[in-house]
């Protein structure tokens, strides 16, 4: 039977996790398919370093920046460092349940895992899926991954000019959980024309960042507006937008981490949300129009423009820019704010992760290879055969 092993991580925001479990909905009931923490192949460097990334992005997007373009500057680096932490524990894996396919669905893992399957002569195909739209760190692209998918057309060219070739490549979209395709699929959004309260829904992310409460009140002062406030797993957050809210009763509802997410994107008609390619893409799936308020440095930077771009929704950096906008967008019985919604449903597919799950299920071995025994690696010792190899081919 086929097995496919899927590369992903909890810790570095919600999206790696998301498409995991939109691949594994789809794979899952044809073949044996199994989502790991992949920074657990690191050792407890690497789970401590995934579980930074949520205090540095909220608190620290400053030195998120400085990380992300020192990653960009030394990546041959980032590289070595990896493969020689990963080697002895992904062997052992490898060796114990070896996969007919590997999937990598977050930076950090591609050349790293490559690394070792060459170093081995271990013939598992490997393909990368971009959880990126726009924005690619380098370290996504190998040119020894089998197929690399890309879900936009924006990434396609990227990975084109980070080296990777247009064989290897496959245009595929973003695919998204089945609760918010199925939800999506039997509801009908009506126009909105006023005669009621907006519905306005504000998401700051799986980690809860964000100015939510400059928001809200700017929108619940100005309009009349019901505004439903999803803080994620920020309880600080939570507990003070609540107090803060208070002042608007019913108006305000302040929530917490969430799971059905899909229920109230489908009962909202606008969603304010930052640059997150999985948020922006189930928004979009459910057809609620976007305001996005704005992106992480680095690999978000220019997700808004690709949403401005394409007419699935609008941008708004600052928050005086803010009144003037949705003004723009209700006038005229909310022609705006209609007109996003449909170019949402003319560009949204309900297929992205059934087609996915397909392309990959043609890609894996019929039965997974043989691995034989392996020699123990400490990683001082890794790095410096693998700087020897370096020299060697130089020479």
């Amino acid at each position: 039977m086929k097995k496919i092993l899927i590369l992903s991580s909890n810790k570095t925001g919600h999206g790696h996790k998301s498409i995991g479990e939109a691949l594994y909905e789809q794979l899952s009931p044809h073949t044996e398919v199994e989502v790991i923490e992949a920074f657990q192949l690191f050792g407890r460097v690497g789970v401590k370093a995934s579980g930074m990334y949520g205090p540095i992005t909220r608190l620290g997007p400053d030195f998120w920046r400085l990380l992300w373009d020192m990653s960009l500057s030394k990546p041959d680096t980032v590289i070595q460092t990896l493969s020689s932490l990963l080697h002895d524990r992904l062997m052992h894996r490898l060796k114990a349940d070896p996969p007919s396919l590997i999937v990598s669905i977050h930076a950090g893992f591609n050349a790293p895992v490559i690394d070792v399957l060459r170093e081995h002569k271990i013939e598992i195909p490997f393909i990368t899926l971009l959880a990126d739209l726009v924005d690619i760190h380098p370290l996504w692209i190998d040119k020894r991954a089998d197929w690399i998918m890309c879900p936009s057309e924006e990434s396609y060219s990227a990975a084109l000019m980070l080296g990777a070739q247009s064989s290897q490549l496959k245009l595929c979209g973003f695919p998204t959980r089945a609760r918010f395709t199925e939800a999506a699929k039997f509801s009908e959004r009506k126009p909105y024309t006023g005669g009621r309260p907006l519905e306005c829904l504000l998401m700051s992310g799986g980690e809860g960042s964000g100015n939510l409460l400059k928001l809200s009140r700017l929108l619940l002062k100005n309009f009349d507006c019901r505004v439903t406030v999803i803080c994620g797993r920020n309880k600080r957050l939570n507990n003070s937008l609540t107090e803060k809210l208070s002042e608007y009763g019913g108006r305000a509802r302040i929530l917490g981490f969430c799971d059905n997410v899909q229920d109230y994107m489908l009962a909202s008609d606008a969603a304010f949300m930052r640059g997150s390619p999985n948020s922006m893409m189930e928004a979009i799936i459910c057809n609620t129009p976007l305001v996005v308020t704005g992106s992480l440095s680095g690999q978000e930077e220019r997700n808004p423009e690709f949403i401005l771009m394409k007419g699935l929704g609008v941008v708004c950096r600052e928050s005086a820019r803010l009144l003037p906008l949705m003004q723009g967008l209700l006038e005229n019985n909310a022609e705006g704010l209609n007109r996003i919604a449909e170019k949402q449903k003319a560009y949204r597919n309900f297929n992205i992760a059934k087609e996915n799950a397909d392309f990959m299920l043609d890609k894996a071995l019929d039965e997974p290879p043989k691995i034989s025994g392996f020699e123990l690696k400490h990683p001082i010792m890794y790095q410096a055969a693998a700087l020897y190899r370096k020299i060697e081919e130089k020479l």
